[in-house]
């Protein structure tokens, strides 16, 4: 089974972890602002974990397809949306379900979250 996150909105900073029984691995940090869009996909494919892709758009669009790898196993999922001040948002879309947070105008630190999402490699 394929295993892909696509982001579509980003403002400031998404982290998205999986993790399992004694372990956590950081598959993507997303960095976006300044109304600049987002179009990410994460394709998650069996391999030895290399650590994380990490991507500044806070003054440039993102957009691209990356492979992140983890070994075969069940995992959870979590995406963290972090804000630094001023209007937030966040899209993401993992395995054809969508997760968003509401869009807000203020706030700042730990803003969106979303319950662990099961995923197996």
């Amino acid at each position: 089974m394929s295993n892909t996150i696509k982001v579509t909105a980003c403002d400031n900073e998404l982290i998205i972890i999986a993790y399992q029984w004694g372990a956590s691995f950081e598959l993507m940090r997303i960095l976006s602002g300044n109304y600049n869009s987002v179009d990410v996909t994460i394709n998650i494919q069996p391999g030895q974990y290399t650590g994380p892709i990490v991507l500044n758009g806070v003054n440039n669009p993102l957009s691209g397809s990356y492979d992140v790898y983890l070994a075969n196993g069940d995992y959870s999922v979590v995406f963290l949306g972090l804000d630094w001040g001023g209007p937030q948002g966040f899209k993401v879309n993992f395995n054809g379900a969508e997760y968003d947070s509401v869009p807000s105008e203020s706030g700042e630190g730990l803003v969106w979250n979303t319950p662990p999402i099961g995923l197996t490699v």
